[in-house]
């Protein structure tokens, strides 16, 4: 069934996107609406019958197909159960380029301060300071930035970075900070064990712990972790970024420890994305194309990770109707698609037909998640 409808959503976004490149499929001479779509779509009525009439003889098929499977399933007592996949976020290391990150100057003064300052919120031995925000704002990029910092580096004896991501899994963790402190992770499965072992490692040692982009609300996984980490010198500080202030909270942090970060100014949007946009152009090129690179910039709603995205794609677009295209896209108007998402989109129209065939989409709305699976193109 997958299949089918995956026919018929490639079908009309195949018509679109040759649309927009001046190549359309067919002259649209009447527009129908298709109720299957989460949104309305159109596609032109040439050819459209004979694609509506094989697509309902695929689907009729099918149905006595699945007629005929769930027949044998209530035959056999067979039960179905749903897993569901956990989705591979991408690592973070604790390297940055400061000469590429625009408007976090204040947020990285006031970080500095909380990490050097011995008034920082102090939970039972334990003192730990927060950045949250959501996803895109540069969360990473900030304690990247403090975590390198020179009077950052010179205070603490230990400086650890684990990027934590989902799911939350403590001995895991522990082996990776132990990792970094002895240079080489321990042949150790047994979380006790491990729990004595970091004990040894951070005793009565001033330490920096990092733990990027951590996503679990369960109290017990933290305690496990927290404490064996209680046994550093005064002035230890672990770092949490999460997209979720109830995790903060739950850490340990409060309101004087927390860093809630907020969306760039439109002006350090065009920054970082006219530094990789106009990367190796040509003076008149940039001249030529600035007026609606401010434009395209405009729309990331202060997200840096989107203006990178934006920046990227444009890198390869040397014309100026190219990058109208992208500024006028339908894509922008789109009621359908998160906000953020729009930029992967376009991203995505720039891969080759086969490179198309394997990508997925995601999108996270509130606490549902509704997947659009591309699967192939219409030859």
């Amino acid at each position: 069934m997958d299949n089918v409808l995956d026919e018929w959503k490639t079908a009309i976004l195949k018509y679109k996107i040759g649309k927009e490149e001046g190549e359309a499929l067919v002259r649209p001479k009447k527009e129908v609406f298709f109720p299957m779509l989460s949104s309305c779509f159109c596609f032109p009525k040439v050819n459209q019958l004979g694609l509506r009439r094989d697509i309902a003889h695929k689907i009729k098929v099918l149905n006595k197909e699945l007629d005929r499977i769930s027949k044998e399933k209530d035959k056999y007592n067979l039960n179905t159960t749903t897993v569901e996949q956990p989705v591979e976020r991408q690592k973070t290391t604790s390297f940055v380029d400061e000469t590429e990150t625009y408007g976090r100057d204040e947020d990285k003064m006031k970080l500095v301060s909380k990490l050097l300052s011995e008034s920082s919120h102090h939970l039972q031995g334990l003192q730990l300071i927060s950045i949250v925000g959501m996803g895109g704002l540069g969360k990473t990029t900030l304690a990247q930035l403090a975590y390198n910092d020179k009077k950052v580096k010179d205070h603490f004896e230990e400086r650890i970075w684990v990027c934590v991501s989902d799911p939350f899994e403590e001995t895991k963790i522990v082996r990776a900070i132990i990792e970094a402190i002895e240079g080489k992770a321990p042949e150790i499965n047994e979380l006790e064990t491990l729990a004595q072992h970091l004990r040894k490692c951070i005793e009565r040692k001033r330490f920096l712990l990092v733990l990027d982009d951590v996503w679990t609300k369960n109290n017990l996984k933290w305690e496990q972790l927290k404490q064996p980490l209680r046994y550093g010198a005064a002035g230890s500080r672990v770092l949490v970024t999460t997209r979720k202030k109830e995790v903060a909270v739950m850490m340990g942090a409060n309101d004087e420890s927390t860093i809630v970060l907020e969306e760039l100014s439109e002006e350090h949007c065009w920054l970082v994305f006219k530094r990789l946009a106009f990367w190796e152009k040509k003076e008149h090129e940039v001249e030529r194309l600035t007026e609606i690179g401010i434009k395209i910039a405009s729309k990331c709603r202060g997200l840096p990770l989107v203006a990178k995205i934006l920046g990227g794609l444009m890198l390869s677009k040397n014309t100026k109707n190219q990058w109208e295209e992208v500024l006028y896209s339908e894509l922008w108007n789109s009621k359908d698609i998160e906000e953020i998402f729009t930029p992967f989109l376009l991203s995505y129209y720039d891969l080759s037909a086969k490179e198309k065939r394997c990508v997925k989409f995601r999108r996270v709305k509130e606490k549902k998640r509704i997947c659009l699976y591309i699967s192939q193109w219409l030859q």
